[in-house]
């Protein structure tokens, strides 16, 4: 498990897909401690959770199992501006490529994905994040 500052937290928006969560969840426990890790599973829970006032740095994690997710996404898309966002897209057509880089993400994978390279990713976001606390 990386160790670093604890204002630090992940923000993971999974919808309700449980297959998907669990893997990735598999994946990013081993990079974040729990209570680090806020995990939404419905947009109403995650826009709420967006609105809130949070002085931490934060890390979005949002998973768009269908092309549906990723519209539904782009409606609040003023709300993830200027966040470090990693998306994971349910495929890759240009459309949905296309779509998702109107929410200007950091990382984009895909469902199919075993995720190493979204671990790999998170694992240097950290590792900058330590670094401009230490400037």
């Amino acid at each position: 498990m990386s160790q670093f500052n604890n204002d630090i937290r992940l923000i993971l928006f999974s919808g309700k897909y449980q297959r998907t969560q669990k893997k990735i969840y598999n994946i990013i426990k081993k990079i974040f401690p729990e209570e680090q890790i806020n995990v939404h599973t419905t947009l109403e829970n995650f826009l709420s959770y967006l609105r809130e006032p949070d002085y931490s740095q934060r890390i979005f994690l949002i998973i768009s199992n269908t092309q549906k997710d990723l519209s539904n996404i782009l409606l609040f898309k003023n709300l993830l501006d200027d966040q470090h966002l990693i998306l994971i897209l349910p495929d890759t057509a240009q459309k949905t490529m296309s779509q998702a880089y109107k929410l200007y993400p950091r990382y984009i994978s895909h469902v199919q994905s075993d995720f190493a390279d979204v671990a790999n990713v998170l694992e240097k976001m950290i590792s900058n994040f330590q670094q401009k606390q230490r400037e």
